[in-house]
């Protein structure tokens, strides 16, 4: 009698559980569950033409009665309709960027403006589920600000105190973290077009979001019509952070070198950044912040690491470059004045880029080398990397994959001072795609073509329409000069 009157109660509990996270039993299935599009900043204008939802996608694909999580979507539908079919699917960067919040703005700057486009927080970001300590963002901002300051022992102890206790919160909570990484994430986008009866579309990738359109071409073919790379993040082996945004800035300081206005303003640029660094290694630069920001005394001390995550941060910005000579020379003749606003504005970008976690989560899965010691005298740039924290987080999942020799048509768009991966690089792997994939360089861009490149998203939009025909890249070799600001 106890075992039917327990048998009973389980089914109770089951019933009770169905549709939740834990304890998913009946078998899932793709599906897109339309809710209200309650997103912030969205006009009159567009709300009509959005449809939000959800998918639940399993937790585990090795093991689908382990539970679900629910992923946020939108699909903006074209200003033009009917569509045209196969409609645009964009994969956003990070990895832990949050995207569906942008919907209006993806909206008005559509990848190609006769197609419909879809957009999915990936699994633990932005209003996709889970949040894998959301009590701790405070702290990961906290210790990533005090490694750029100062990368003393102290502070990469700070960042591990914070990610130890967000795994053990993570774990506690019934998360496996081996729940995420690439695989998973490609798996995951299968997964939304299933549900949302897309038999193919065309995958534009961005950052991070290459490396999942990658891997997502070699794993799916069949369901890519085409695909666009915009400033790849290649799977490991990659070099160091420090050599990638050397390269940038050695770039970037050439380009000023080979300017009138640049030179005559700022000659030797790249000399007078090298002393601007030793000069703050020996004397911080005090700057006086509003109180609004909260922070001690209201002041920040700049130190020459500070100054190289910040530089490091602003070199992936076109927008940034007419003041970044002027921003060098007047730290190193330490005039403070108008620092305030740049260093407020970086933190704010800091603590919006990504959920720290899900970042976490899935580079631990995805790369080897974070599992690898530093140098000693490693740069502050490699230390604000997942370096030692890895190990202890989870096992390596699969390694994220590129297509070699596609059929499906790609193209790869690379910026010339992209702090990410220089463009020899992204040329390579375009070489290694195979005769389909074309590569296009763009002068006086960094990471992130098209959001700073009419040129590259009308090139992206053309290619996508008509992926067969090589892409008129014309356009490239006619990018506007940098106009510097005065001294």
């Amino acid at each position: 009698m106890r075992y039917v009157r327990t048998i009973g109660v389980l089914l109770v509990i089951g019933l009770a559980l169905e549709g939740h996270a834990s304890g998913q039993r009946e078998p899932l299935r793709p599906s897109f569950n339309e809710t209200a599009c309650d997103l912030p900043g969205v006009s009159q204008e567009i709300r009509p033409r959005l449809r939000c939802g959800t998918v639940s996608v399993p937790r585990s694909y090795d093991n689908p009665g382990a539970g679900r999580f629910k992923l946020a979507i939108v699909v903006v539908r074209s200003a033009q309709q009917p569509a045209f079919p196969e409609p645009v699917v964009y994969i956003s960067g990070g990895p832990g960027s949050p995207l569906t919040i942008y919907a209006d703005h993806q909206a008005r700057t559509p990848y190609a403006p006769s197609r419909d486009l879809i957009l999915v927080d990936q699994r633990g970001t932005g209003r996709s589920e889970p949040n894998l300590c959301p009590d701790l963002d405070v702290a990961f901002l906290d210790a990533a600000v005090a490694i750029a300051t100062d990368a003393t022992d102290d502070a990469l102890a700070k960042r591990l105190a914070a990610n130890s206790s967000c795994r053990a919160e993570a774990t506690a909570r019934g998360f496996d973290l081996e729940d995420f990484g690439t695989s998973v994430t490609v798996a995951d986008f299968e997964w939304v077009r299933r549900a949302l009866g897309v038999e193919r579309w065309n995958v534009y990738g961005e950052s991070y979001g290459t490396t999942v359109a990658m891997t997502l071409v070699a794993l799916h073919p069949d369901t890519v019509r085409s695909a666009v790379l915009d400033s790849i993040y290649p799977p490991d082996p990659t070099p160091m952070q420090s050599t990638n945004v050397a390269n940038s800035l050695n770039a970037f300081f050439g380009y000023c070198a080979g300017d009138q206005a640049c030179a005559a303003a700022y000659p030797d640029l790249a000399a007078t950044y090298r002393e601007t660094l030793a000069g703050l290694a020996r004397a911080p630069l005090i700057v006086a912040m509003p109180p609004e920001m909260h922070l001690p005394d209201d002041r920040v001390s700049l130190t020459s690491t500070l100054l190289e995550a910040l530089v490091s941060h602003l070199i992936y910005y076109p927008t940034a470059y007419p003041s970044l000579p002027r921003l060098i020379a007047t730290v190193h003749d330490r005039d403070s004045q108008g620092l305030a606003k740049v260093l407020a504005s970086a933190r704010a970008a800091m603590s919006a880029e990504v959920n720290r976690s899900t970042h976490l989560a899935v580079e631990c899965r995805d790369r080897p080398h974070y599992r690898d010691p530093l140098p000693a005298g490693a740069s502050v740039l490699d230390r604000l990397q997942p370096y030692g924290l890895c190990n202890d987080w989870s096992e390596i999942g699969p390694a994220p994959l590129v297509p070699i020799g596609t059929t499906v048509p790609t193209l790869v768009l690379a910026g010339e001072f992209d702090p990410v991966t220089r463009p020899s690089l992204s040329q390579h792997l375009a070489a290694l795609i195979g005769p389909n994939a074309h590569w296009v360089e763009f002068p006086r861009i960094g990471h992130n073509v098209r959001a700073f490149s009419p040129c590259g998203a009308k090139i992206a939009a053309d290619f996508m329409d008509n992926p067969a025909q090589s892409p008129d890249t014309s356009c490239a070799d006619r990018a506007a000069p940098i106009r510097f600001l005065p001294k």
